[in-house]
């Protein structure tokens, strides 16, 4: 049984998926527990390490008939350098079905419709994924990265991956000026994958927070839209990615607030052996409403990796060089060096 859950790690790691290590599997009933611990050091920190997403996770299976399986998953993301306070996270908590013909229906905290599409890029070890709307401090709350409350529906046939989710019930969302209560939200997604290793596709989601307490035109509603187009290559040693995405009504720490932006990400990596994978890429996100606001945010950078992996170790080295401009200031960020090590089980 050991010699087959290290494989089962190796082999995941290798293959730079998110790996679990099978603990039962007896034909009908499948229970995976997986995870990493890791560290991180960025030399705009002084010195100090941090904790690198640190989490663990349990899935379940049980086979209801031939075709038919019913599912559950649980993740807590936990900081494995704070001493006080609030360790533990949860980053995902959803349960449901999946059939071969009819495809899955599933209910809780999830990755989003969204992120099926906008997820293309947001692939590298320590930075990007972080300019086409899918991460923000309300990204939960309106349903475009892990999202609360989703009732969501897959399938792919033939090539074509479609994806339909929608939030249900109310939820206080507290990030100004989004502060208010999520009244709705929807979102839909389609890919087609060709043989040869490449895909399109395009995502939509749409949220409604009500009750503002800061209001946005004169209202005290708004509706935050985010549509995103992507393309992706996958064959042997090479990735890479692009995703474009157009946002209504975004919260960003760079940007502030914007009624309207525009954001790419491009990713593409070789892989030189079993253990050395380089990459690169770009993101940037500007603020292209019409506000009268003199400086306004941008995120621009472009980050370069390498990483190594060698059984369940990740370590890897990033560097930014950055352009980017916090709203309302003039000066650019500084560019940042970003060390990573990761031990997965």
């Amino acid at each position: 049984m050991q010699k087959k859950i290290l494989a089962a790690v190796v082999a995941s790691v290798m293959a730079g998926q998110a790996m679990a290590a099978t603990v039962v599997d007896n034909g009908t009933d499948k229970v995976t527990i997986g995870g990493h611990v890791g560290m991180r050091y960025v030399d705009q920190t002084d010195g100090k390490s941090t904790g690198d997403s640190s989490r663990i996770n349990f899935g379940f299976e049980h086979k209801l008939t031939e075709a038919t399986t019913a599912f559950a998953k649980a993740e807590w993301g936990f900081n494995v350098t704070k001493t006080d306070g609030e360790v533990f996270t949860n980053r995902l908590g959803y349960l449901g079905a999946k059939n071969d013909q009819f495809g899955s229906i599933s209910y809780g905290k999830q990755w989003s419709t969204y992120y099926t599409v906008a997820g293309w890029t947001d692939v590298m070890a320590t930075t990007g994924g972080n300019t086409v709307g899918t991460y923000s401090s309300v990204g939960d709350a309106l349903g475009t990265a892990r999202a609360d409350d989703a009732i969501q529906y897959n399938h792919s046939i033939m090539g074509l991956n479609i994806s339909a989710q929608a939030q249900l019930g109310e939820r206080a969302v507290a990030a100004a000026p989004f502060t208010g209560t999520r009244d709705s939200s929807y979102a839909i997604a389609a890919s087609y994958d060709l043989p040869m290793g490449l895909s399109f596709g395009a995502a939509y989601n749409q949220a409604e927070v009500k009750d503002l307490v800061l209001a946005v035109n004169g209202s005290d509603k708004l509706k935050a839209k985010s549509a995103v187009i992507g393309a992706k290559f996958e064959a042997d040693k090479i990735y890479a990615a692009f995703t474009y995405a157009e946002l209504r009504n975004l919260g960003d720490d760079y940007l502030g607030f914007t009624t309207d932006a525009q954001g790419m990400e491009l990713y593409a990596s070789y892989q030189l052996n079993e253990m050395f994978k380089v990459g690169g890429g770009y993101n940037q996100l500007k603020d292209e409403s019409n506000s009268a606001v003199a400086n306004k945010g941008e995120i621009k950078y472009i980050p370069v990796e390498v990483v190594y992996t060698q059984g369940p170790v990740q370590l890897s080295g990033t560097y930014e060089f950055q352009d980017s401009v916090v709203a309302g200031t003039t000066e650019s960020v500084d560019d940042k060096l970003i060390l990573q090590a990761r031990y997965y089980f």
